[in-house]
């Protein structure tokens, strides 16, 4: 069937053919028409980012027009068994990777618990649910062992209702039991009937969210097509979960809250209709407890998990070896047969005990799948005197032995490698293994110091096209090594200070995002205002600020390029403060929330990355190649490719959180709004507090000096005619001279020392040239110093600043020169450093903006997998530090074209957009996780390739999956690894006794079961 333009997706292809078209046609036209080729680039540039704003504008006025489905009839069916269809595929090909078909799954009995547990009999409608055990368990011809307990015609032992709670203990089979549950409900499902669906009861928190809200949530985030809005209400999700077509099944109600477990059960009570299907899962302590706080589940059973009958296991261990030879009657002998034996006539002895829980059995299997293994040495009760030290034996080898096809070393290697991870996890008393929580294994000093780091390498990366454009010079103004060493380091104790007192904890926040609240707002303010002052009197103490001060002007010595590194630094870590990104970053997406706006999005990168490209490749290939033409246009590039590429990637993006079309201009600019009243209020506070301390410093070192009338000192001869002091030397003097252009008085710069930012876009009269003066003379009045070079063979002087010239005059005469009242210096200093605070406002409400409007927090559960998770992050951090770059050198045009360069603020214009950029990356989640991987794999303690490595032993069943991170298979293999077989993390039992005593609130992770060589 034909399209033809009517299609909207037609119409988009043509309309981004003809924009595509047209910008290479104006690029052409700019290249070889315009004179000056920057000028052009920064046009080109600033069209193709108008374009991406004005397509991301467009569908923010007009919505997303795409049909939204109806959330009643066809449609609902056919959702519903997509649905049905997804969590078949899901679990199924689940069962498969833990082969719990392969021979035959290990069936676990069970029996009616406690009726104090239960709802009154009377409540609770027939029907079985649970999947029963099945015959065929042992040798041919021999009944299934356990099955006669439920065949027993007391009414006591009677199947449960559509509504069971599934008690056991750890490893006990609850969460394999419930897998099975779904399979078998979905195979017995007819079309148009409810859909059982699994939901980790972790992420919920009955608290603060309703179970209905929750379990659409949780539908919409783990099966995308249901995220869909199917009226202006409802998403098909919370359509499905309100028409009774989900069945929920909640896994792990013990690892709710102590105090959230009663609130729990009321909710569920209260929310879910009468006689609809569930299944919950529990430790039977955390239940009970909860039954005694609240109320029992209405209409449901409660059932509870039987250990495991030793011949079940046994037949259950054989049946899986491999076989070595055949007896006489031809029955299959195994390493197992002779323990096997040796057991039926030891019941006591600890193995037997030890294989009664499905965990170990899958253990042992695993252990001892290979012919070369003999499990014999188990029975010796010198080696094994308790169940604790069988169970430990086992929980130790087991790592090894799901490695040990991969060779010796590579299995020794993954031991060593996730006993490290095990030991950071138990030092955070969690069992959550997250990708962005890895720096928590780093060294504290390293965590505080490496954003510093990364943010300076990535601006050296970004550096790299200047060097191909040969115009380095015009960017760094400092020759001196030592100089420049001490402005690194300043800014990378800046960052560490920033991380360290100026972003938020994380903890609090509203709508799920991580901001500060007011106390932490009024925190910034003090620490900032204090260490501003600080900072500005300790600058101004080592250098000289009498003849007044000029960003980007020459400074005496080391000391005062560290202190502003310092506080350069700490304006970035102060601006994503203010904008709520936490010292313990979370993966944030973006906001791209249907067809349009992911066009829309699209078309603006397409026009980004082209007209960067554009740009960028006529600077360098050009005559006139402008660094920050280059700059400009390499970061648009990046930013355009890091925008199409989040709009293209649907994984992990959408989302229940994701904002409604047309709220992302609204969210830009509260957050500018509010980001920049904050800034405003901190910026000009801080810099006030810091220009006062500044000139107070200077004041003082003005105020006396030797007289130096008519002497001479070091070719100097000194002067005073008139009230006009005055210096003069007849050396030739050399150096650079910047001519800001519109007639400015020029800035001259003594020495090998080069004046920066030589040339910029939009500004054709700016210039450096080389002078040779024959005459040099300094001129004061009250303090005010003017410079007059001689740089022609004629009389004709030049008046220049004389700020980056003091260098050449002795101490003695600078002290002379500068002296004066103390009003004088606040004229010459304060102005400069108030109007920055002034540019900190606008700056600052930039980045806030731009973290609102494109920041969408994820919940820690609702990713398909870790590394889904993960590049989604990438995508989208890259994403944000590309348009903070962009909108930042957006907002600093002005001051860069400020007529005559006052105050040297163009230098400081282009100086905070690009590391900005930087810095918003080096403080992500993807940021954070980059620094910590990179450190743990050059000290050899994880690989370069973590996630590959994760992904192999979740394979390999020594971890599983849950959302965004990885859990070890249960909370033992991970306290084993963590600390070893103690008393106080695998208590000993006697052989006649059950149960692990364990933390009240441990988690039950995984039942126990082997995902890649273990059974039900």
């Amino acid at each position: 069937m034909r399209v033809g333009l009517h299609s909207a997706q037609a119409r988009r292809r043509m309309w981004f053919a003809v924009c595509a078209v047209a910008l290479a046609a104006l690029a052409a036209i700019l290249r070889f028409w315009w004179q000056d080729s920057a000028t052009a680039g920064v046009l080109l540039t600033a069209l193709g980012a108008f374009m991406s704003v004005a397509a991301l504008m467009a569908d923010v006025l007009r919505g997303d027009t795409t049909a939204r489905p109806d959330g009643d009839g066809a449609h609902r069916r056919r959702a519903v068994e997509a649905l049905a269809e997804a969590v078949r595929e899901q679990w199924a090909a689940e069962a498969r990777l833990r082969r719990l078909q392969d021979p035959a799954p290990l069936e676990v009995d069970w029996t009616l618990a406690d009726r104090r547990l239960a709802d009154h009999p009377y409540n609770i409608p027939p029907g079985a649910v649970l999947p029963r055990p099945r015959s065929g368990g042992g040798p041919p011809g021999t009944p299934d062992p356990g099955t006669s307990d439920q065949a027993a015609p007391d009414p006591a032992a009677a199947p449960p209702g559509p509504r069971v709670v599934v008690l056991g203990e750890p490893g006990s089979g609850k969460s394999v039991l419930a897998m099975r549950y779904v399979l078998d409900r979905l195979a017995a499902r007819e079309e148009g009937g409810p859909v059982p669906v699994i939901f980790p009861l972790a992420s919920w928190d009955p608290l603060r969210a309703s179970l209905r809200d929750w379990l659409a949530v949780r539908l919409a985030a783990d099966y995308r097509p249901l995220a869909a809005q199917a009226d202006d209400r409802r998403t098909l999700a919370r359509v499905l979960v309100d028409t009774g077509l989900v069945a929920p099944v909640l896994d792990g109600f013990d690892e709710l809250p102590r105090a959230a477990r009663a609130t729990a059960v009321r909710r569920i009570n209260a929310e879910l209709d009468p006689g609809a299907p569930l299944l919950l899962t529990s430790r039977g302590d955390a239940w009970a407890a909860a039954v005694e706080e609240g109320d029992v589940l209405t209409g449901a059973e409660v059932v509870e998990l039987r250990p495991l009958d030793l011949v079940r296991a046994g037949v259950h261990l054989e049946r899986s070896a491999r076989p070595l030879r055949a007896t006489a009657d031809g029955v299959p002998h195994t390493v197992w047969t002779p323990v096997l034996r040796k057991l039926a006539e030891r019941p006591d002895l600890p193995l037997a005990q030890a294989l009664t829980t499905p965990l170990m059995v899958a253990l042992a299997r695993t252990v001892y799948g290979d012919t070369s293994r003999d499990p014999t040495p188990l029975l010796d009760p010198r080696r094994f005197p308790t169940v604790a030290a069988v169970e430990g034996h086992l929980l130790e080898a087991f790592v090894p032995a799901a490695f040990a096809d991969a060779g010796p070393r590579a299995a020794a290697d993954a031991t060593r490698r996730l006993t490290v991870l095990a030991r950071g996890l138990h030092r955070r008393g969690t069992g959550r293994l997250a990708w962005w929580e890895l720096e928590s294994l780093v060294p504290r000093t390293l965590a505080l110091y490496a954003p510093g780091l990364l943010a300076l390498a990535v601006l050296s990366l970004f550096l790299l096209p200047v060097t191909l454009a040969r115009a380095v010079d015009d960017l760094a103004g400092l020759e001196d090594v030592l100089s420049l060493v001490a402005l690194l380091v300043g800014q990378t104790l800046g960052f560490a200070f920033g991380v360290r007192y100026l972003l938020p904890s994380g903890r609090r926040g509203r709508r799920g995002t991580p901001g500060p609240d007011r106390g932490f707002r009024r925190r910034q303010a003090l620490v900032t205002t204090g260490v501003s002052a600080l900072m500005w009197a300790g600058y101004a103490y080592f250098d000289d600020l009498r003849f007044g001060f000029r960003f980007g002007g020459v400074s005496d010595g080391w000391m005062p390029d560290l202190l502003g590194g310092f506080l350069f630094s700490q304006l970035f870590t102060l601006f994503l403060g203010i904008a709520g990104l936490s010292r313990r970053p979370i993966p944030l997406g973006l906001p791209w929330s249907g067809a349009m706006s992911r066009a829309a999005a699209r078309l603006g990168g397409a026009a980004l990355a082209a007209a960067g490209t554009v740009t960028a490749g006529v600077a360098l290939l050009g005559r006139e190649g402008n660094p920050w033409t280059v700059l400009l246009g390499t970061t648009c590039a990046a930013a355009g490719t890091a925008l199409m590429a989040s709009a293209t990637n649907r994984g992990g993006q959408d989302g229940a959180h994701t904002p409604r079309a047309g709220r992302i201009a609204r969210r830009f600019v509260t957050g500018a709004v509010r980001g920049t009243a904050a800034a405003m209020l901190i910026g000009v506070a801080s810099c006030t507090a810091g220009g006062f301390a500044a000139v107070g410093v200077t004041a003082l070192k003005s105020r006396t000096a030797a007289d130096l009338r008519d002497r001479e000192i070091d070719g100097w001869y000194f002067s005073e005619r008139a009230g006009v002091r005055s210096a003069v030397t007849e050396r030739t003097l050399r150096g650079g001279l910047l001519l800001p252009g519109d007639g400015a008085r020029p800035v001259a710069f003594a020495g090998r020392t080069r004046p920066p930012n030589c040339t910029m876009p939009l500004l054709p009269g700016r210039r450096c040239v080389d002078f040779v003066s024959r005459r040099t003379v300094f001129e004061s009045r009250h303090g005010a110093v003017v410079a007059l070079i001689t740089p022609g063979a004629g009389p004709r002087t030049t008046a220049v600043h004389p700020t980056n010239l003091r260098s050449v005059l002795p101490d003695a005469g600078r002290d002379w020169l500068t002296q004066g009242p103390a009003a004088g210096v606040v004229a010459r200093d304060l102005p400069q450093i108030l109007v920055s605070g002034l540019l900190i406002g606008v700056v600052g409400g930039c980045v806030c903006g731009v973290y609102r409007a494109l920041s969408v927090p994820s919940d820690l559960m609702r990713a398909a997998s870790p590394g889904l998770s993960l590049r989604t992050d990438r995508t989208a951090s890259l994403t944000r530090g590309g348009m903070v770059a962009l909108l930042v050198a957006l907002v600093c045009v002005p001051v860069v074209a400020t007529p005559g360069d006052w105050g040297g603020l163009v230098h400081l214009g282009t100086q905070l957009w690009l590391p900005l950029g930087t810095a918003a990356l080096a403080l992500s989640a993807w940021g954070r996780f980059l620094v910590a991987r990179s450190w743990l794999a050059a000290t050899g303690q994880l690989p370069w390739r973590l996630m590959a490595f994760l992904d192999e032993a979740h394979q390999r069943g020594v971890l599983r999956q849950s959302g965004a991170g990885f859990e070890f298979r249960h909370l033992r293999l991970q306290a084993q690894l963590a600390t070893g077989p103690t008393a106080d993390v695998v208590a000993a039992r006697s052989p006649g006794s059950r149960g692990l005593p364990g933390p009240p609130d441990a988690p039950d992770m995984d039942e126990g079961f082997d995902i890649h060589h273990r059974t039900s």
